[in-house]
């Protein structure tokens, strides 16, 4: 490690993780089961709840970059981004809880709105929230390396939160259902959410207690306007290509998530299944995350992107051409899939990238509104996968509750595991626009460096 970087402390690096295992049981819950939730639960049809999401998602699209550059504008004694994540993981947790209920059952004009204004809302909290807690890691350290580390942490969170969410969602929900519950009531899916929320603001406040920011803007006493910020977002090449390999990314692996939970129930038959479908792949990820610092300063970040998604495609492909009634076939096709889902660490590290080559450039540091394309690609992602993939298995004719034809259950596995498997081939292609590595990224930071210098001396001087 260089001697001039300025390294995060291990406890952060570790308890970083923290954070996105909270958020997993927020956001991995609302993607998992809202829309079965909203079809089978409410009663809602697939295109009301495509128009839902989809509208939330156009919200985002300004929403989501304005509160990046709030964040990076913010100045406190706990720095820019800490803040929020304290006061913000309350809130989320309400609204994340109603978003699981339907007090309006009785009127359905009312109950639309309900659910519009519940999802809508939880949105933006899981912004404020995650913006900031996204940007932390790009200002937690300047080495490259510990970054990476931060990053993976941030993956193992990610994908233990994966796995205690997609392990327990269904006991917990049947357990809170009732006695003698073989499938999840209203009652289920609510104290289920109230549970999960509960449990996430104590580990976001680890991370608040625990990370420290080390690297200040170079601009510490300007405000950049949001034109400012916009102009120098959409100028940074490498933040735009990033930005569309995460979009990419999270349509296929966050809207297979919101729709997985069809081909557990109508293609392989079984709802008991549903806990080991979606555990499977979040333990593979955790495995693989460990080794993901060391292949990144091997291989570099880009060719284990690249590579980690085209095999994931692979994985998919395995699972989209087994016999429904060959499980063997199916979970060595999740295997595959979990083992490689590394790519998250990636492209944070990427962001990080991109801001470091911007500041080198210009002078001004985008943390904050930078980081927002990572939680709009997410939220868009499974915004995008979801509705379209609920209007795909609806014009296959699914019908909810139902058992379902042949052909309702062939656009199921389409949609659930081919589609994703194409996107991570396209989200693979879009890497090979990124030509920088680690020793252009060292360069940045020098560059950086030497222009506050030459500030200083200005400064000086009059």
């Amino acid at each position: 490690m260089n001697s001039n970087d300025r390294l995060a402390s291990k406890k952060s690096v570790i308890f970083y993780g923290a954070g996105d295992f909270a958020s997993q049981l927020v956001w991995t819950y609302i993607g998992a089961y809202l829309t079965v939730f909203y079809t089978d639960i409410v009663g809602l049809t697939p295109s009301i709840i495509a128009a839902i999401m989809l509208g939330a998602r156009i919200w985002d699209a300004f929403n989501d970059p304005v509160m990046g550059n709030i964040a990076e504008n913010t100045r406190t004694k706990f720095g820019r981004f800490r803040p929020y994540i304290a006061f913000g993981s309350p809130l989320l947790a309400v609204f994340s809880v109603l978003t699981f209920t339907n007090p309006f059952a009785d009127n359905s004009t009312i109950q639309i709105i309900w659910a519009t204004v519940t999802y809508a809302v939880t949105g933006m909290l899981y912004t404020l929230v995650n913006i900031p807690y996204a940007a932390l890691s790009g200002v937690m350290t300047t080495n490259t390396y510990q970054r990476n580390q931060i990053n993976s942490s941030r993956n193992i969170g990610m994908n233990l939160g994966m796995i205690f969410v997609n392990a327990l969602s269904i006991p917990i929900a049947i357990f809170f259902s009732g006695e003698g519950a073989t499938a999840t009531t209203q009652d289920g899916y609510a104290m289920t959410a109230l549970l999960y929320s509960t449990l996430s603001v104590p580990l976001f406040l680890l991370v608040f207690f625990t990370a420290k920011e080390k690297i200040q803007p170079k601009n510490e006493h300007k405000n950049n306007s949001v034109k400012v910020t916009f102009n120098n977002l959409v100028s940074n090449k490498y933040l735009m290509i990033v930005t569309a390999i995460m979009l990419i990314q999270m349509t296929a692996f966050m809207g297979r998530i919101s729709v997985s939970i069809y081909y557990v129930i109508y293609c392989l038959g079984s709802y008991s299944l549903i806990a080991v479908f979606f555990t499977i792949p979040s333990i593979g990820a955790v495995i693989g995350s460990i080794f993901v610092p060391f292949l990144a300063e091997k291989y570099g970040k880009r060719n284990v992107l690249m590579c980690s998604m085209l095999v994931q495609a692979l994985g998919l492909i395995i699972i989209y051409l087994s016999p429904f009634n060959n499980l063997t076939y199916v979970f060595i096709g999740c295997v595959i899939f979990g083992l490689f889902n590394v790519g998250f660490p990636m492209t944070l590290s990427m962001v990080a990238d991109s801001v470091d080559y911007m500041e080198s450039k210009t002078g001004i540091r985008t943390d904050g509104t930078a980081y927002a394309t990572y939680g709009l690609a997410t939220k868009m992602g499974s915004a995008i996968g979801g509705s379209v993939g609920i209007l795909i298995i609806g014009s296959f004719g699914y019908v909810a509750n139902q058992n379902q034809t042949m052909e309702a259950i062939n656009g199921i596995n389409l949609v659930v595991n081919l589609i994703p498997a194409l996107l991570f081939v396209l989200a693979s292609a879009f890497c090979l626009m990124w030509d920088i590595d680690d020793v252009d990224v060292k360069g940045f930071k020098k560059d950086t460096r030497n222009n506050k210098i030459d500030t200083l001396i200005n400064s000086t001087k009059l």
